[in-house]
């Protein structure tokens, strides 16, 4: 939609002089509210008071795009693409708010992803000062933003998405947003220029508040204390200080110094610090208002004391369940779910939620799989999937490694490849043709991008002066080489188009040719005796994946982890690795890998006191990176046996065939489909395992285990299994 369309003549307006954060506000008459609505943006974020009362509980919106072209960039290095635009609005029904007579509308707007000043944000991209726009329609007509709106910094001496903020009371009027005497030194705010870009409501989750937790205390060191929560969260701390004119700080942080003090390392290697403070001016709580914070720890100022702490993320509920009766992969799945939740705000699934806090189209393509078999994500993704376009160069079919674009690092395959794996599992998991068919042309592009990043059939480069990764985050360094990483990540995304191209009725017979021709030089470049790149770092797991290899190949890759006994991969070949051995039949060695207890495991995280997944098998940089709990949705397809059929779209027909590790005692569990919830559940019993179903209305499901195949009707159902 264009401006005009959602905005009608309502303008754009901003601070008569650049700041972080301000308050907007206009007083307007009523006669009658009934069926009013507001249609409303402020970039960054904004929260919206009628007579002042908050409007809704949304936290940070609008969600997050690639709002409009930036006029400045300082980048590390070049970006030479055509991208395109949009900006989210939110409307509200706001018939409750108003009342006969007077009325004020206030809006409190801060930078968010849009104003990021260079001197705060090292660097970071800033699209301009922040802005807002709004028109309230009400049945005898219509109030719009223009240059009658009032302006104030407020309170807002300092505000940034990525450092925290720093707000003064002193001799502040909190009634602001009341209908009384506008408040002295306010000015009328500067109209400006739509941005040029496309405009949607906003129709995917937003944040909310979701949990409140109580702090602890963990160590007194005189002038400040230390406290903690159960988890590594995204929210921030209220605090309560009972007197006016004191300097209230606080600072956030994942873990603690063996002294009892914040250790800042992991959110940023202790050059980005999360902070807050308050000038107060009376006996009230305090807190942020347009950031959140990574932290499971927190220092305060004994000034004041901490009320609660507010869990934020968006609102995507889990819809699913696992347990089972090993310790270290009830704990990833309990640490992923944390660890995802914490990755989700303005519907973009982030790389960690204090450092970059970007969609990282790696990390994305990743866990979107686990994510969609685990919590009501269809919305959410759909959302992203824009962002993956919006972020595609339109003349090349380039794609950025973050969506939307933010900077940062990656790859051709593993992270831009993006544009095919995102839309194919969105697909799968919902069967939503229409928006498969939407993108299919721009899959088609990336494919033509690829090939003309290729040399003998490799793909081995990327963007003049930019990253091309292939494998990342092993346990040591990375020695399984790019170009074989990204080409046989391309050929596995390469059979999902297939997939796409069929379900769509379009030829595939080209695509199936170049997957010929790449699997061929994969071979050339790589093969030795059945054996690729020597077996490093799940070398022969990726090229099983896609469809090469041989016998001599399996029996190496078992050979190598049977000795090996833990993950020597990075964030790739973790869940191939996997997933190539349960398809293969090894389901023992599978769990042994998945389950172990030395330095390269999951259960190295449990001992370190994780309680959210980490960025390096070692501790290394972030505690709370989403990207090694892709392997999370084998919980549901291997050892609970709930697979989709090779054709079914959108969760309608599945095929149940659990696996039975000889070491696992029982694993239980249940998943949202299309007709519902279907529960899995199986126990060790003498002379067999028992299985147990309970199947919903709506969908079919085909029981396979050892010898028999079984169509399952609706119902609980219980089995005795030979195993």
């Amino acid at each position: 939609m264009t401006h005009r369309e959602l905005f009608a003549d309502a303008r754009w307006i901003t601070p008569p002089s650049p700041h972080d954060a301000a308050l907007f506000r206009k007083s307007f008459h009523v006669r009658d509210a009934d069926g009013a609505r507001i249609t409303i943006c402020g970039l960054g974020y904004f929260i919206l008071y009628i007579n002042g009362k908050r409007v809704g509980n949304d936290e940070f919106v609008p969600p997050v795009s690639d709002y409009h072209a930036r006029p400045d960039m300082t980048l590390s290095y070049p970006l030479n693409d055509t991208q395109s635009h949009r900006i989210y609005v939110m409307r509200y029904d706001v018939s409750d708010y108003l009342r006969p007579g007077e009325n004020v509308l206030g809006v409190a707007v801060g930078g968010g992803f849009y104003h990021q000043t260079r001197r705060i944000a090292e660097g970071r991209m800033s699209y301009g000062n922040i802005k807002l726009c709004f028109r309230l329609q009400l049945p005898d007509g219509e109030v719009l933003s223009d240059g009658t709106v009032q302006c104030s910094p407020g309170y807002f001496k300092a505000c940034n998405l990525f450092h925290g903020e720093t707000q003064d009371f002193t001799h502040f009027r909190r009634d602001w947003h009341i209908p009384d005497k506008l408040p002295l030194r306010w000015r009328r705010a500067a109209c400006v220029e739509p941005p040029q870009s496309e405009y949607y409501v906003a129709d995917c989750p937003t944040d909310r508040i979701a949990e409140i937790l109580k702090p602890e205390l963990v160590r007194d060191h005189g002038s400040y204390s230390v406290y903690r929560v159960a988890r590594n969260i995204t929210g921030y701390p209220v605090v309560f200080c009972e007197k006016p004119g004191e300097t209230v700080e606080i600072e956030c942080a994942e873990n603690l110094t063996d002294d009892g003090d914040l250790d800042y390392r992991s959110v940023g290697f202790g050059r980005q610090r999360q902070r807050a403070a308050f000038v107060t001016d009376k006996e009230t709580m305090y807190h942020p208002m347009f950031t959140w914070f990574g932290f499971r720890y927190f220092s305060l100022t004994n000034n004041a004391k901490p009320a609660e702490v507010r869990v934020i993320h968006a609102h995507v509920p889990v819809r699913s369940s696992f347990a089972c009766g090993n310790d270290v992969l009830n704990w990833l799945h309990e640490a992923f779910i944390h660890t995802q939740q914490c990755n989700m705000h303005g519907s973009i699934p982030s790389d960690c939620p204090h450092r970059e806090r970007l969609g990282y189209t790696g990390d994305g393509q990743l866990t979107c799989d686990a994510v969609l078999t685990q919590f009501d994500a269809a919305s959410f993704y759909r959302k992203w999937i824009a962002d993956i376009e919006d972020c595609q160069d339109v003349e090349t079919g380039h794609v950025q490694h973050t969506a939307p674009y933010g900077g940062g690092g990656g790859g051709p395959a593993g992270w831009g490849g993006a544009m095919i794996v995102v839309p194919y599992t969105y697909y799968r998991h919902t069967g939503d043709r229409t928006l498969l068919r939407r993108v299919y042309p721009k899959m088609l592009h990336f494919v033509r991008y690829m090939e003309s990043r290729c040399e003998n059939g490799l793909i081995v480069r990327e963007e003049k002066d930019g990253w091309c990764l292939g494998e990342w985050c092993t346990p040591q360094r990375v020695a399984i080489p790019e170009p074989f990483v990204n080409t046989t990540l391309y050929i596995s995304q390469l059979r999902m188009l297939v997939f796409c191209a069929e379900a769509l009725g379009e030829d595939a017979t080209r695509l199936r040719e170049l997957i010929r021709v790449h699997r061929q030089s994969v071979d050339d470049a790589y093969e030795k005796d059945g054996v690729y790149c020597g077996g490093i770092q799940g070398a022969d797991a990726f090229a099983l994946d896609c469809g090469l290899g041989d016998a001599r190949t399996l029996s190496h890759l078992v050979a190598r982890y049977t000795a090996l006994g833990e993950f020597d991969t990075g964030i790739f070949g973790t869940p191939i690795l996997l997933r190539v051995l349960f398809e293969n039949g090894y389901h023992d060695l599978a769990y042994s890998v998945w389950s172990n207890t030395k330095d390269g495991s999951f259960d190295a995280m449990r001992r370190g006191g994780a309680t959210t997944l980490w960025e390096n098998w070692n501790g290394e940089a972030s505690h709370n990176h989403p990207m090694f709990g892709a392997c999370t949705v084998f919980f549901f397809r291997y050892l609970l046996g709930v697979r989709q059929t090779e054709t079914d779209c959108g969760k309608k027909s599945f095929v149940l065939s659990p696996v039975f590790p000889r070491a696992l005692a029982y694993a239980e569990g249940s998943m949202e489909t299309a007709g519902g919830t279907l529960a899995v559940g199986w126990k060790r019993k003498v002379g067999g395992v028992e299985l147990t179903a309970d199947v919903c209305e709506g969908i079919s499901v085909k029981l396979c285990c050892e010898d028999f195949c079984k169509d399952l009707p609706a119902g609980k159902h219980t089995f005795t299994i030979r195993a």
